[in-house]
């Protein structure tokens, strides 16, 4: 609505829909207290506008009345039909016996606005003519009687409207709220306070899932845990203090969750102080040697924590070797990393040949494993040690062969009595070859080891070795390769041979 002051240079423009109704409510035309000029403005227009249609003296059929000349207003029209009634009661008010058959003494449809409900309940829709002529006479004269009164409440508001635009624009402040939380706790316009809380609530939304994923997260409780057995006490889980047997929100959900999270930690403390050890009582390692020719290999079997390393920088272990007189020490790769190489069957070979150490006797190995938790800073060191027995050392043989023979001859060395087995392979086939014939015999250091294989293939490549067993175990001896000789053709035998020379 375009303000009736707005070309007026003395007073402000303020838009109707600013303005308030402030006058009692008007039930028949639905406007409260409270409307908008706007909408004030619109109802009245809009019930005018119905008004004028139901007057306006073209929308009626007066063909019937027979008028010479139609009625150019509805208050003409509202006197002829009068007038018309009047002649009709006239008519009708005649002695008895005289009456005329037919209109207007007759029964007519009746428009739906004139519908009513008989006492019986029926809907009436129909009536004497003269009785419906009187309905609408009598409807005109209200309706004549309505307009005359929203005609002064349209001046009334008109006036009000007026002084409402020449009024100064209004102006609205929000109420301020002091928030708890979700901003510092001042005096805050609502909206802005409004504002955060709405970013809290999608943050918290996104932290902590909607109403509906909570809800299905509360169904992954186990299985009838409410009466599994406690695994730290005596009794089902539904006999904790606290327990909640039916679960219907997410505080009884983490109810129950710590509840059970604290069975399972008494459970492991009595696990802990009770079945397995800790620490450095949960490391238990051990070593184990064997000595072949002059190689020695290490075995390193058991169990460290998996919060355990090797102690930094360098390793865990550092291995020593004494044969009573002589010691000496070395290390692994990479220090030996005891856990790297932890119950690995192949072990940890190391040459002894170029040390000074005699391998006849017996043999002390040392190892010194270090471990540490970078948890609890606990640093665990040990000392192992394994004695691998003397055993008789091996002897160097020397080989000769024949086209079907080999031949053996070497020096047994060390102290005390042993069983020597001289073994002869045929190298095919491949890698282990195959056992051809040994020879056994038992001698007392030191002795002469010899002895022949006959019988052999020629040209043939065979591999010899000796098995030395003894009461402090068993040294097998590398191999030595050595290829039979090729066969060659005999002279012949009973040959008579002459020469004749002719001159």
């Amino acid at each position: 609505m375009k303000p009736l002051n707005i070309g007026s240079e003395s007073c402000a423009p303020i838009s109707s829909s600013c303005v308030i109704w402030q006058g009692p409510d008007i039930t028949c035309i639905n406007l409260c207290k409270g409307d908008t000029v706007n909408a004030v403005v619109y109802k009245l227009a809009t019930e005018l506008c119905a008004l004028m249609e139901q007057f306006d003296i073209s929308n009626y059929d007066l063909e019937c009345l027979n008028l010479n000349c139609p009625p150019d207003n509805f208050q003409t029209l509202i006197q002829i039909l009068i007038d018309k009634i009047c002649a009709l009661e006239d008519c009708c008010n005649q002695t008895p016996g005289t009456e005329r058959l037919g209109c207007p003494d007759c029964v007519v449809d009746i428009c739906e606005a004139f519908w009513y409900t008989s006492p019986t309940g029926d809907l009436i829709k129909t009536m004497q003519l003269t009785d419906y002529v009187k309905a609408i006479g009598n409807k005109v004269c209200t309706i004549v009687q309505q307009i005359a009164t929203i005609n002064a409440t349209l001046v009334s508001y008109n006036i009000r409207i007026t002084a409402l635009e020449n009024a100064p624009p209004p102006t609205f402040n929000l109420p301020e709220i002091t928030p708890i939380c979700v901003l510092p706790s001042t005096s805050t316009a609502m909206n802005l306070v409004l504002i955060a809380l709405e970013q809290q609530f999608c943050a918290l939304i996104t932290a902590t899932g909607t109403s509906t994923e909570i809800f299905t997260a509360i169904t992954y409780q186990c299985p009838n845990l409410n009466v599994s057995p406690q695994l730290g006490g005596p009794g089902t889980m539904s006999a904790i203090p606290g327990w909640v047997n039916s679960v219907q929100n997410l505080a009884d959900s983490i109810t129950n969750l710590w509840l059970t999270i604290c069975d399972l930690r008494a459970a492991v403390i009595n696990i802990q102080e009770n079945c397995c050890p800790s620490g450095c009582d949960g490391i238990d390692v051990g070593m184990t040697a064997s000595l072949t020719g002059t190689d020695v290999r290490i075995y390193v079997t058991g169990t460290v924590p998996a919060n355990f390393i090797a102690c930094p920088p360098t390793g865990t272990a550092t291995f020593t070797i004494s044969d009573g007189t002589t010691t000496t020490t070395f290390t692994g790769p990479q220090g030996y990393d005891i856990i790297a190489y932890l119950n690995n069957p192949s072990g940890y070979s190391y040459a002894l040949g170029s040390t000074a150490l005699d391998l006849t006797q017996n043999l002390t190995i040392t190892m010194t494993p270090c471990f540490f938790d970078p948890i609890t800073q606990t640093t665990c060191q040990y000392q192992i040690t394994y004695v691998i027995l003397s055993m008789m050392p091996c002897p160097t043989l020397t080989l000769t062969a024949t086209s079907t023979s080999v031949s053996y001859t070497g020096t047994v060395g060390g102290v005390g009595t042993a069983t020597y087995a001289v073994e002869i392979y045929d190298v095919n086939p491949l890698p282990s070859g195959t056992l051809v014939n040994t020879n056994t015999v038992v001698l007392t250091a030191p002795s002469i080891l010899s002895g022949t294989f006959t019988g052999l293939t020629p040209a043939t490549q065979y591999k010899v070795r000796v098995v030395i067993t003894s009461d402090t175990g068993t040294n097998t001896c590398p191999f030595s390769v050595i290829t039979t000789a090729s066969s060659t053709c005999p002279g012949p035998e009973d040959v008579v041979a002459s020469v004749t020379i002719t001159p």
